[in-house]
């Protein structure tokens, strides 16, 4: 998905140059590179199908929002020249989703996605920071963008850019986003944008990454686990502060202990994934049990896309398969079969039966790929 996006640009050329250092635009060798991600049509679905309310749709002319997000406000706010914005549409649109789910499975990160539709020469925010990375995908039209150095080394989300001064120095990078093309922003460097003759629309692919700071936050988790952690402070009579220090020196080389555990690294990324996995599609009927297998041994499937599978062998007859927060236990069925199935993206029953004739098909088969299927991991296709 990064290559995708990022093309003609090397991935390692933006990981050395530019990832968190500089901004960097990347124009197109295709017009129609975003087309199958989002359109004026997909927009104009959203407008008139979907339930939009604040805080996941807001207007904003040149830094100011509109307070009234009335429905029938929304013309009138577009035609005064003011910029729209929707929130979260990943979560609403399944082509954005898909770039979304995929790119944060790659780099092992959190990603939204916003749109952003703003008429011509209208400029909709003030010169501003955001405290993730982004990505800016052009749809349609074309927008100046205006990208200037940092003055804090990546913000965190309380750090935000509203409570402090734009750098008083010109833009180290100006660009024109023409359909197609692309525009990196770290985290921390100020910009702001103005559309072209045309009514603009872009996606903003931001890219929330864990930190220092949220490793910090799951020590604390964890160690809530110890009792001593939970334990009252010594009280201070009269001042007198040396059995709280003691107790502080004591929870200190605790602390020490806990990150000397050999496995404590592998704890934490064992945890990343579940944060990180997104919540299995609904599929039914056959997430119910039905029409599973009504093609007969035609009867095709695919895994759900973009999600982590990890297999721990226990013998020769008994795995574990771990899929975000879910678990389940397979027994009874050769290893070399379920690591061979797990590395499918798509087959079908009779594709089974070319590397695992020996399995029966009622009794094996059958209820493996029902289960795999009710469980959310497995679609029919």
């Amino acid at each position: 998905m990064l290559e995708h996006l990022l093309f003609p640009y090397k991935v390692e050329q933006f990981l050395q140059e530019n990832w968190t250092r500089l901004a960097v635009h990347i124009p197109a060798c295709d017009r129609h590179k975003f087309a199958d991600v989002f359109s004026w049509r997909s927009l104009n679905h959203l407008l008139n199908f979907h339930q939009l309310g604040d805080p996941n749709i807001h207007f904003s002319l040149d830094g100011k929002s509109f307070s009234d997000m009335s429905r029938k406000h929304w013309r009138d706010y577009l035609q005064q020249g003011a910029t729209l914005v929707i929130n979260g549409i990943d979560e609403r649109v399944p082509e954005v989703q898909q770039l979304a789910r995929g790119l944060s499975q790659e780099i092992g990160h959190r990603v939204q996605t916003n749109l952003y539709c703003s008429p011509a020469m209208q400029r909709g925010f003030s010169c501003h920071y955001d405290t993730h990375d982004v990505m800016i995908l052009q749809i349609e039209g074309d927008k100046q963008w205006f990208v200037f150095p940092e003055t804090v080394s990546f913000p965190t989300a309380e750090m935000r850019s509203s409570d402090r001064q734009p750098p008083d120095a010109p833009p180290y990078l100006q660009c024109n986003l023409q359909q197609g093309d692309l525009l990196y922003i770290p985290r921390g460097h100020w910009h702001y944008a103005i559309a072209g003759d045309c009514p603009s629309l872009h996606l903003t692919v931001g890219i929330d990454c864990f930190t220092g700071l949220h490793w910090l936050n799951w020590l604390n988790l964890d160690l809530q686990e110890q009792t001593g952690w939970r334990q009252n402070l010594p009280l201070v009579m009269n001042g007198d502060s040396q059995d709280l220090e003691q107790h502080l020196e004591d929870l200190r080389q605790q602390l020490i202990k806990h990150l000397q555990q050999p496995d404590l690294f592998k704890k934490y990324l064992r945890d990343l994934p579940i944060q990180n996995q997104d919540v299995a599609p609904f599929s039914l009927p056959t997430q119910l049990g039905f029409n599973i297998f009504d093609r007969g041994l035609e009867s095709a499937f695919t895994f759900v896309p973009h999600q982590q599978i990890e297999i721990a062998i226990f013998d020769d007859q008994h795995q574990e398969i771990t899929c975000g927060s879910k678990q389940i236990s397979i027994k009874g069925l050769p290893i070399d079969f379920i690591q061979q199935l797990f590395q499918l993206t798509h087959f079908s029953i009779l594709d089974l039966a070319d590397f695992a004739p020996d399995l029966d098909l009622e009794t094996e088969v059958v209820p493996l790929l029902t289960r795999l299927v009710t469980e959310g991991i497995l679609l029919v296709d």
